[in-house]
C-alpha cells in the first residue's frame, strides 16, 4: 500500500510525541559518527538530533512523507546535516561500515510482517554499521490480555485541527495471538469550516515480536543484544513494560 495519502495525517498524528527523544540523544551523545534512521516518516526525530549537531540518513518509502521531512528540515536551517533517501529498508543501497548508530523508532520495525523481510532488513543495517555500531529498536511490547480485547471494535482515538480543517481519527484493531499479527484500520474524516466531509481509510498490519523471538532474530541476522529495556527510562524488561526496546550492537 502507499503511505503517501496519508502522510499529513501521520506528521500531525506524532510531531508532538517526544517520550523517546531522550533515548535517541543520549544515544547519539555517546555515539562517534553519522546516524541512520530507517522508516524515518515525516522527520519527528530527525530533527531534533540534527539541532544537536549530529549528521544523520532518514530513509523511508513514502515520498509524500520524506517531502514533509525535507520541508521541515529546510525550514529550520537543517538541511545540509540530514540526508533523506526514498526506499525499501529490505532492499536499499546503504554505504557499507558507515553508520555507528542505527535505529527504527516507534513500533515501525512491525510492517515487516515475516521473518524473512525482517531479515532483510537487519542484514542491511547490519553492512552499514561500523564494526562497533548500534542498532535500537522500539517495539510494543505485547501482553495477551490487552490483545485479546481487539476484536475489531471501532473507537474514536483523536480529534485536531489541521490545515484549517477539523480530523476525527477512528482506530479499529483485530489481533490474533496465533499468526502475532494485528490488522489496524485507521479511518480519518476530515470537516473544513463550510462543512464539507472528506473520510480516508487506511488497511495495514503490524506484527509483533516477543523478546526472545526478537534475541534470536538478532543473532540469525549478525547481532547481539547488548541491553533490553522496558520504558524510555531504561527500566529492566519485565511483566507488564510498556516497550521493548533491543540495542544490539554487531557481533564480532
Amino acid at each position: 500500500m502507499s503511505y503517501d495519502p496519508f502522510a499529513r495525517y501521520y506528521d500531525a498524528d506524532f510531531r508532538d510525541y517526544h517520550d523517546d527523544l531522550p533515548l535517541y540523544r543520549e544515544l547519539a551523545r555517546r555515539t562517534d559518527g553519522p546516524l541512520l534512521e530507517l522508516m524515518c516518516g515525516t522527520g519527528r526525530v530527525l530533527l531534533p538530533l540534527a539541532a544537536e549537531g549530529h549528521t544523520l540518513t532518514g530513509v523511508d518509502i513514502s515520498p509524500a512523507m520524506l517531502g514533509i521531512a525535507q520541508a521541515r528540515l529546510d525550514k529550520a536551517g537543517l538541511a545540509a546535516q540530514v540526508s533523506l533517501l526514498e526506499g525499501d529498508v529490505r532492499s536499499l543501497s546503504l554505504p557499507a561500515n558507515h553508520f555507528a548508530l542505527a535505529f527504527v523508532a516507534v513500533n515501525s520495525f512491525m510492517h515487516l510482517e515475516t521473518v524473512r523481510d525482517q531479515l532483510a532488513c537487519l542484514s542491511n543495517v547490519r553492512r552499514a554499521l561500523t564494526r562497533r555500531g548500534l542498532l535500537v529498536l522500539d517495539l510494543f511490547s505485547p501482553d495477551p490480555r490487552d490483545l485479546l480485547h481487539e476484536d475489531n471494535r471501532l473507537i474514536l482515538d483523536r480529534e485536531y485541527a489541521l490545515d484549517g480543517n477539523h480530523v476525527q481519527k477512528f482506530v479499529a484493531i483485530d489481533s490474533d495471538l496465533a499468526s502475532q499479527l494485528s490488522r489496524v484500520t485507521y479511518i480519518y474524516d476530515e470537516t473544513s469550516p463550510t462543512g464539507q466531509l472528506t473520510r480516508r481509510t487506511m488497511h495495514f498490519n503490524l506484527r509483533w515480536l516477543y523478546r526472545f523471538e526478537l534475541e534470536h532474530l538478532l543473532a540469525r541476522a549478525g547481532f547481539s543484544l547488548r541491553n533490553l529495556y522496558g520504558s524510555y527510562d531504561l527500566d529492566e524488561y519485565t511483566t507488564g513494560s510498556p516497550r521493548l526496546i533491543a540495542v544490539a550492537g554487531v557481533s564480532r
